[in-house]
Parts: structure tokens; sequence; C-alpha cells
């Protein structure tokens, strides 16, 4: 990485020369950042994984002229160990699959992987687990964003059904092709009877730097526009989603966007926003790493130049704004945005008699670490939104 402070930049690869101690940059022309890698038997080539288009992939790098090729194509490798001198042991996941461990053959690009292990066969033998189906659509700037769908447990194409958009954090992370075991595994919200759709707005990496760049100073504007827009596409593309029944959910960043959703639109059922940011500046006078707010949002929140930065896309300048109902969820020891994120837009919500639930994790931080906290989770969540999109909706708990 070459810009200080900045935890997204670009990753470059670079090899240095132990004997004349010299030092040269490999495949500096590309514009995809590696984040794992490891030596072929003769050293000639580095095995690295890479995002691209919500996949996890092997591309190999000649280290002499940075020529690259992939190994493995949709879905997503975690990690990757060389096993003799032509082949590679990966761990893939997707969709529909959990994690296993598989055979590359490093000679033949493209070739199929061997699977060596189902570990979880047994255990997933009568779950329902949709494929994600990718879509693409002009976002902010008219540029192409990328994402999918998974359609809901029982789908009849003539029924109509609810919609969960699911929000990422980072925001310079990315919804990955990949089976997840936390809190937004989109087979979760399909097995409940919505149309799942996940998207990567600006800012997401696997798109190129630019893209992950763009949200630079941009934190309510395009990743906002790529989200309105999306949904717009899925309603006018498949024509069994109930327009009048959306929701959206998010943590970290996407808890942020979920506060930013509720001060700009109404167009939303219910919404849940987990360790999310209300107020930009109390935020960055609390977190545990200022360094991000003040590259990303734009300088520091006590001076006249920062001061717009963090006032801009603040969710609480708007505060009079909000009016949808919200489920709020944070952990006790979360260091990056303290407890008041999410107690103040509660007691916003509450005080304005809009109705509001506020789920306290005493032993957990900014994300959900322990399992059964993870059921409670899911159970809260999913009860919230799907109280939020019944006709009409049910009754509010406090």
């Amino acid at each position: 990485m070459e810009t200080p402070g900045y935890e997204s930049d670009i990753r470059r690869i670079f090899v240095r020369n132990i004997t004349t101690g010299q030092t040269h940059s490999v495949a500096r022309d590309w514009d995809l950042s590696p984040h794992f890698m490891i030596w072929s038997a003769d050293s000639s080539v580095l095995y690295t994984l890479v995002q691209s288009r919500g996949d996890s992939k092997v591309v190999t790098v000649n280290v002499l002229t940075g020529a690259r090729a992939e190994l493995t194509g949709s879905g997503y490798i975690a990690s990757i160990a060389r096993l003799g001198t032509d082949r590679l042991l990966a761990v893939y996941t997707n969709t529909t699959a959990t994690h296993d461990i598989y055979t590359i053959d490093v000679n033949s690009v493209g070739a199929p992987m061997r699977r060596l292990t189902q570990a979880n066969r047994e255990k997933l033998h009568d779950v329902y687990l949709g494929e994600a189906e990718d879509f693409w659509f002009a976002g902010a700037r008219n540029e192409q964003v990328h994402g999918w769908m998974v359609r809901p447990h029982g789908f009849n194409a003539s029924q109509k059904y609810p919609l969960a958009l699911l929000i990422h954090g980072g925001p310079q992370q990315a919804n990955g092709h990949a089976f997840s075991y936390a809190q937004w595994n989109p087979n979760m919200y399909a097995s409940a009877g919505f149309v799942t759709v996940q998207i990567n707005f600006h800012g997401s990496p696997g798109y190129g730097q630019n893209f992950t760049d763009s949200i630079r100073q941009q934190w309510g504007g395009l990743p906002y526009e790529d989200l309105m827009k999306g949904v717009d596409h899925v309603i006018a593309t498949y024509g069994f989603i109930d327009a009048q029944r959306l929701v959206a959910l998010g943590g970290s960043f996407g808890g942020y966007m979920a506060n930013w959703l509720n001060a700009n639109t109404d167009r939303f059922s219910a919404l849940v926003a987990h360790d999310g940011e209300f107020n930009l500046i109390s935020g960055y006078y609390s977190t545990d790493e200022l360094w991000f707010a003040e590259h990303d949002i734009g300088g520091v929140p006590f001076t006249a130049n920062g001061r717009p930065n963090y006032e801009r896309f603040n969710p609480e300048r708007l505060a009079a704004k909000f009016k949808t109902p919200t489920l709020f969820v944070h952990g006790a020891s979360d260091f990056r945005l303290s407890l008041e994120q999410s107690l103040a837009p509660w007691t916003l919500l509450r005080r304005r008699g809009i109705p509001a639930r506020l789920v306290y994790f005493e032993n957990e931080d900014h994300w959900i670490n322990h399992a059964g906290n993870s059921v409670r989770w899911y159970s809260e969540v999913l009860g919230w939104i799907s109280q939020w999109t019944t006709s009409p909706p049910a009754p509010s708990h406090g």
C-alpha cells in the first residue's frame, strides 16, 4: 500500500533480490489487490488470492513479466497452500456450499477443482440454499454496478414477495459469493420468505481501485444512489417483488446507511441498523480509529474545512426526517462505534412516536461472535422485518 493511513489502498507486489538488494514492482498494471500469496515450487510464479466481482480467485502472477492467469472461476477461495509441485490445496465455498477442501491443478487453467471433503453434507441435506443470481445495472455516475438476488424458499413466480436489501459494511468491503456463518447469510432471509438482494455499491473492492476509492467523501452519496437504483432495477426486472414491502438491513457502514436511508427515503417498511453510525461528529470523537474517518470523510470535524465534510452526510443532521420503524442492535464492547450511536437514534424514534427496538449484547463487540447470540440475533432481526412486511403490519413491541 502506498497511501499512508488508507487501509483499502491497492496492494502492490514487490520482489526483493536478497543477493543484490534490488527491489522491483511486479504486475503494477493490475487494478485489483492480492490479499494473500505463496510461491510456486520453482519460485517463478506467485499464487495469489484476489477479490474480483464478488468472487475470490486464485490468480498466478509471473514474477518476471507480471503476466497473470486465473486458475479458478466463480465462488470464493478462502485460503490456499502448496501441495507438491503442481497442485494447491484450497478451501472453497459459495452461496450454497459451506467451506470444504479441494485441490487445484496449477498446470490446467480453468480445470475443475477436485473436492476432498463434504464436512457439512449431513447437516445441510434438507436445508434450503438458493443460488445467487447475478445482475448488473447503471448506478451512480452511470457506471455499471453489480449485485445478486436469492429467491425465497418455496418460490412461486405467480406470487409477490417482500424484498430484503442487505447492505455490507466496510465501507471498502464487498459482498461475496460465499457461505456466511455470521449475520448476513442471504439464505437465512430467503428461507424466511424474502427475495434477498445484495449490491456491491461504489466503494466495494473487486471492481478496480477507482471504484473502491470513489466512496471517499461520498458516504451518503454514490452508495445511496447505487442502492436506490439497484432496488428500482430488481423491482422493474422481476415481477414477483412487492414494492410495498421492502426492508433494508446493514451492519457497521451498513448500519450507517440504514440511518441514512431513514433520513432520506420512506420506501422501506422497516430498517435494521447493527452497530451503525448515527452521528458522524460524535462518532469521530469516540471511535478507536481516528485515521479512518479523517481519510474517508475528510479531515477533522473541529476545523472550518473539515466540519462541512462531516455534516454533509451526517444522519443526525436530518433527524427530523426519520420516519421508518427501526431495530437497533449493539454490542457493549464495540469500540469502533460506541453504544450511543444506536441509543441516540432509538431515543429519537421513540420520542417521536415511531416504533423502534434496541437489542443490546453485553458480551459482544462490533460483531456477533457467540453462537447463542447469533441465534438470538437472527430471531430478533427476522421477527422484526417479518412483522413490518405483513399486510397489514403486526403491532409493534417496544
